[in-house]
């Protein structure tokens, strides 16, 4: 093979090579510019998702002595919680049990909380 043919079939793949590398190119810019437009729409759909439930009436907890008697109060309470802090909420239980690391307030409608190691673990809503 001449000098000249070398050349020419290197040149030959060159163009090749870059045709197929811009329309690679292309391509993912294509791919890019689609996907930024799905991006904005679901930003779209989740800020139209979130908008009621930023308008929603949250329930308030009412704190009382018988604070157990609203199922709000029971539906604020958080894992990790103090004494003090259910008692704020739920108020004095009728029946306090303690075993070990764990401590079961009993309320009057058969609502228990269970707190282990001084700290609310787990509860039963009252019925």
């Amino acid at each position: 093979m001449s000098t000249s043919q070398t050349l020419l079939k290197n040149s030959l793949f060159g163009c090749l090579f870059l045709t197929l590398s811009f329309g690679s190119i292309a391509s993912d810019s294509d791919r890019i510019t689609q996907l930024e437009k799905e991006v904005q729409e679901l930003k779209i759909r989740l800020t139209s998702l979130e908008s009621p439930l930023n308008k929603a009436v949250i329930q308030k907890s009412t704190v009382t002595s018988e604070g157990w008697k609203n199922l709000a109060n029971w539906r604020s309470l958080k894992q990790g919680s103090s004494y003090d802090e259910i008692r704020a909420i739920l108020g004095e239980p009728e029946k306090v049990r303690a075993s070990g690391p764990f401590t079961i307030w009993s309320y009057s409608n058969r609502g228990e909380v269970t707190f282990y190691q001084d700290r609310l673990d787990g509860w039963n809503e009252l019925r």
